[in-house]
């Protein structure tokens, strides 16, 4: 999912989890799935991946965190197929972002060919990732018990988990999580009552869960008008850092309706709120500037955020897509180059990047991030052929040529492996 608050968000909620989880020194790859559709997963090798339509329906950050918990404690605990496991395998961010792509041509993204190709694939992978009713009752356990141990509510994964089933009692079709994720009213009632012989206490409403949603929920509604409709009825009904994700979510709908002086003036009202999130309210003043080619605007705005907080990743994506639209590519490589070593799965940075370095003509650098976008998305023979026009422009450098062809050497490694 093309969002870089959701995606912080997220990762910040399950490395929040995993740190009092049975998980020694965790080291996860973290991928949101741009889907309306509930799912969440958990791969070998450490990836945690969840839908974004987790967050339109869930009614809590603890019920999220339920979901969260449950798939660190799959990881925890090895419940992965025993031929997946002993086999060789891609990188994690590497079949992270596989399994995105995947998702996202099935849901009929991708032509036809490429979502017939991707169904196959899917399948294949979902059938490695279908976790038997044993494996279920020890990730409710476990996850429950880490929830307890991070002074989150363990009541939250049944709860959740009987809204599912209630949900596919009326609409007939499992969701996708239901899949490779056996629910049944025992294994309800089962986890229902370990999770009252756990301390469940009485936990806040969160802001960050808030806003999330409220962001989810306005790019998710058919219309800019459907979206003011609930957001306006929202604000009747709720007070409280609940009313203050609706004016978000108001705000973020004036921008996507093209509304942009109501959105700047949605967002400067909830600055003057002085309710800590003033970064974010930034960001989506970044937003409209950007939308509306105000390019010099949102670089300032950027290096306000970056002043405090020099590895904020959502500004510096924002302002290098300003200064690319700009045509300053030179100054959108100091902001991208430590974003690529940081996050080498992320495809976005990977593209801004290849953008950044073909128009300051480091052709072979700009190849290379192509590459990589190809192969995070799973089109090896593409991605290979991308890194031999990169190791072409690097000419006699030879230091980099070195890295080019160790890279490509890897790549074809992995691209013959089989999950």
């Amino acid at each position: 999912m093309d969002d870089a608050l959701v995606q912080e968000y997220v990762e910040s909620l399950v490395y929040r989890l995993a740190s009092y989880s049975d998980l020694n020194e965790p080291d996860l790859d973290i991928v949101v799935i741009n889907s309306s559709a509930i799912n969440a997963f958990a791969v070998p090798g450490g990836v945690i991946g969840l839908n974004a339509g987790l967050f339109l329906n869930a009614h809590s950050e603890d019920e999220v965190a339920g979901v969260v918990a449950h798939e660190i404690a799959h990881v925890s605990q090895r419940h992965f197929a025993r031929r997946y496991l002993d086999s060789k395998r891609r990188g994690p961010a590497v079949l992270a972002a596989m399994l995105a792509s995947i998702a996202l041509a099935v849901a009929g993204a991708g032509d036809a060919g490429m979502a017939g190709m991707a169904a196959t694939q899917a399948a294949s992978i979902q059938s490695q990732l279908a976790y038997s009713r044993q494996n279920e009752y020890e990730a409710d356990r476990v996850g429950m018990q880490t929830l307890a141990n991070a002074g989150m509510d363990p009541t939250a994964m049944p709860r959740f988990f009987e809204r599912m089933l209630e949900q596919q009692r009326f609409a007939g079709d499992p969701p996708e999580f239901l899949l490779t994720h056996p629910l049944t009213e025992e294994r309800v009632a089962d986890s229902r009552a370990r999770a009252r012989n756990l301390p469940h206490p009485d936990t806040a409403p969160s802001l960050p869960f808030e806003l999330v949603r409220a962001r989810v929920q306005a790019r998710y509604f058919e219309t800019p008008e459907r979206a003011r409709q609930y957001f306006q009825e929202r604000l009747k009904e709720v007070n409280g850092l609940e009313a203050r994700a609706a004016r978000y979510g108001l705000a973020l709908t004036e921008l996507r309706a093209d509304r942009y002086d109501a959105a700047r003036q949605r967002f400067n009202d909830l600055i003057a709120d002085g309710d800590g999130f003033q970064p974010w309210y930034q960001l989506g003043l970044m937003e409209v500037d950007l939308d509306q080619g105000r390019y010099p605007e949102v670089i300032e705005r950027g290096r306000r955020v970056l002043d405090i907080n020099p590895r904020d990743y959502a500004s510096s994506l924002l302002m290098s897509r300003a200064y690319l639209l700009s045509k300053q590519p030179e100054k959108a490589l100091p902001l991208l180059e430590p974003l690529v070593l940081a996050r080498p799965g992320d495809p976005g940075v990977w593209s801004l990047a290849a953008d950044a370095w073909g128009n300051t003509g480091d052709q072979a650098r700009a190849h290379r991030a192509r590459a990589e976008v190809l192969f995070l998305r799973g089109q090896d023979d593409q991605a290979l052929r991308q890194m031999e026009f990169a190791l072409k422009e690097a000419g006699d450098q030879f230091a980099l040529r070195s890295k080019l062809g160790a890279r490509r050497d890897e790549m074809e490694r992995l691209s013959k492996e089989e999950f």
